[in-house]
């Protein structure tokens, strides 16, 4: 986990995006959530940053002040078009639009972008093409879930507000940590995210070395967890090609939904793939069957090939 603070320039680029600043990788990410999107997946609240992120970053600062600069952003199916068009015309390329989850109410879809910037150039364009995007409240259609815990839900019965034990729900969030080898974690509002990086696979995008947590994720979610004990759980990773099929096989034996596969960046070496998958279950035995399945995944180092170049 990096124990970086964010440099001036980090923290200039995130508050033009409104975001709060980070360093992951010794790279700048700002990060943010679209909290007038409320989903639900599999009839379950979705409202962590896995399901309604915005994330930016800039890295790889060249003598011009330019930098290789990502972005991301949960998108509604009304606003792809304008938002494309609104990058395009800032010459900001738009390298994906697609699904990341199955299931979803209202449909969400996600769309990556990518531009050599100076870093503010960027957050400033940036800015003011996601002035197109709705700050209305959207909601989901969700099954009835009676016996979901929520971080407040009112009983009427008792006319009173029941919350989960939060001590409890901190100790399951380490355990879902530990056992998917985590390097950071957090839990609030109920909802627990763990990440870590792929970090020995060093790729180029547009010809430059990234490090961005954009071009080499794992992240992992429980979240609406169910007095039963199970939650809706979700993971999403940075795959090479070849292990596409053996990791695929994997989540299905272990009865995981496979969501998504697909690109999520343009000229990038080696290719970069990214999957996505889901499931309805107890959060130790999620983390346990995920934590078999990312065996199959190499840990050798990974580099551009000289064809790749």
């Amino acid at each position: 986990m990096d124990h970086v603070e964010p440099t001036k320039l980090c923290q200039e680029f995130a508050d033009i995006l409104d975001s709060t600043p980070g360093v992951i990788n010794n790279v700048c990410i700002a990060t943010r959530s679209r909290t007038n999107i409320h989903p639900t997946v599999l009839g379950r609240e979705a409202n962590s940053f896995m399901f309604v992120p915005q994330a930016f970053s800039f890295e790889n600062i060249d003598r011009e002040g330019r930098a290789l600069c990502l972005g991301e952003t949960v998108i509604l199916q009304e606003e792809i078009n304008p938002f494309i068009s609104e990058l395009r015309r800032r010459d900001i390329k738009v390298t994906a639009v697609h699904n990341h989850w199955l299931f979803d109410s209202p449909r969400l879809y996600y769309m990556h972008f990518e531009s050599i910037d100076p870093p503010l150039s960027f957050a400033s364009k940036l800015s003011r093409a996601m002035e197109v995007l709705t700050t209305r409240n959207v909601f989901g259609e969700s099954e009835s879930c009676e016996d979901c815990i929520h971080e407040e839900k009112w009983d009427h019965s008792q006319h009173r507000r029941m919350k989960p034990n939060p001590s409890r729900l901190q100790h399951l969030c380490e355990d879902f940590n530990d056992i998917l080898g985590g390097t950071m974690h957090s839990l609030e509002n109920g909802q627990c995210i763990v990440m870590k990086s792929r970090l020995n696979i060093k790729p180029t995008v547009l010809g430059r070395r990234g490090r961005s947590f954009l071009l080499i994720p794992q992240m992992f979610t429980f979240e609406s967890i169910s007095r039963d004990g199970r939650a809706l759980c979700s993971g999403e990773t940075v795959i090479l090609q070849e292990e596409i099929n053996p990791f695929i096989r994997k989540l299905q034996d272990h009865g995981i939904l496979v969501t998504a596969v697909h690109n999520h960046w343009l000229f990038d070496h080696p290719r970069l793939m990214f999957m996505h998958w889901v499931a309805i279950d107890k959060p130790r035995n999620f983390a346990r069957k995920v934590s078999d399945a990312l065996d199959v995944l190499t840990t050798s180092t990974v580099r551009p090939t000289r064809m790749d170049k």
